[in-house]
């Protein structure tokens, strides 16, 4: 069979026609179409909207149609696919039934999941199968964090944790919830970027001479390590997994942080493309009430 996927974030509306072979076996996924468009929050609501169909569109093949799963950004209920509580990166998704409009829309069952849920289910069922349970850091331009455990995937088994929004500093940075300290403040690209006073995190791991460069970067090690350790302490995962973009610049930063804290965190091996993954594996084998 085949099916769409769209990963939706406050940067990129990433989409992907994906064959499946056998729903339960992770190695018969394949991407078979890929496209990126920019997601648009500059627009507001309507345009964050009409970028996951337009993403949607240009994998889309006129037989496929049947089944569409979608990772956002955002606290998302897991049996309706309705947006609890998102950030300023997606305008006006706070209450948004984002399963059942997008099933008006496109004429399919739609079903829409987390982010970092989708990334830690991908990363549980496709490389860590012998692991009895996943804790994925996903780090790029906020944070996003989930732990999936041996079970059915359901609500009860995969956890959206929403380590971003911890305090982590009392009266510490506005965050784009609204509150102030979050971690993900304090442990993204966006801190590092902030920190440093450059535009890209690769500016701010390379140039190691400037005082600037060098606190950024020492402070998000610091950070991660015990963002790690905590989390190593509360919910005993077996893993614990870096993903997202920081994962995808590993080799600016994770040979220093290994040398000074050990093996607290592994680099996740799935990618830019695990929450697509993760939420057509989640879409065809979880159980998901009302979507």
């Amino acid at each position: 069979m085949k099916m769409i996927c769209a990963d939706v974030g406050g940067t990129s509306v990433k989409a992907a026609l994906i064959s499946v072979g056998r729903r339960h076996l992770s190695q018969t996924y394949k991407i078979k179409k890929f496209c990126s468009v920019p997601t648009r929050s500059d627009l507001g609501f309507e345009g964050v909207r009409e970028s996951v169909l337009k993403a949607i569109s240009q994998v889309k093949e006129d037989d496929v149609a049947d089944i569409v799963a979608i990772a956002t950004a955002g606290e998302v209920d897991w049996d309706d696919g309705c947006v609890l509580r998102a950030t300023i990166a997606l305008p006006g998704f706070c209450g948004y039934a984002f399963s059942k409009d997008m099933s008006d829309r496109l004429g399919a069952r739609v079903v829409v999941i987390n982010d970092a849920c989708a990334a830690a289910v991908c990363e549980h069922y496709f490389a860590n199968k012998r692991a009895r349970s996943t804790l994925v850091l996903t780090i790029g331009t906020g944070l996003g964090s989930a732990l999936v455990t041996d079970g059915e995937i359901d609500g009860k088994h995969v956890y959206d944790l929403e380590l971003g929004h911890r305090e982590f500093v009392r009266d510490g940075y506005v965050c784009r919830c609204g509150n102030r300290g979050c971690l993900e403040q304090y442990l993204s690209a966006t801190a590092i970027k902030r920190d440093a006073g450059k535009s890209t995190v690769k500016e701010a791991f390379t140039y190691t001479g400037e005082k600037n460069c060098i606190a950024a970067k020492n402070r998000f090690l610091s950070v991660l390590n015990k963002v790690a350790t905590d989390a190593a302490a509360e919910f005993a995962p077996e893993r614990i997994l870096v993903g997202g973009g920081l994962a995808e610049m590993k080799n600016l930063w994770y040979d220093e942080f290994r040398a000074r804290y050990g093996d607290v965190v592994s680099i996740a091996r799935m990618g830019n493309k695990a929450g697509l993954l993760g939420a057509a594996y989640a879409a065809l084998n979880g159980k998901f009430e009302d979507q």
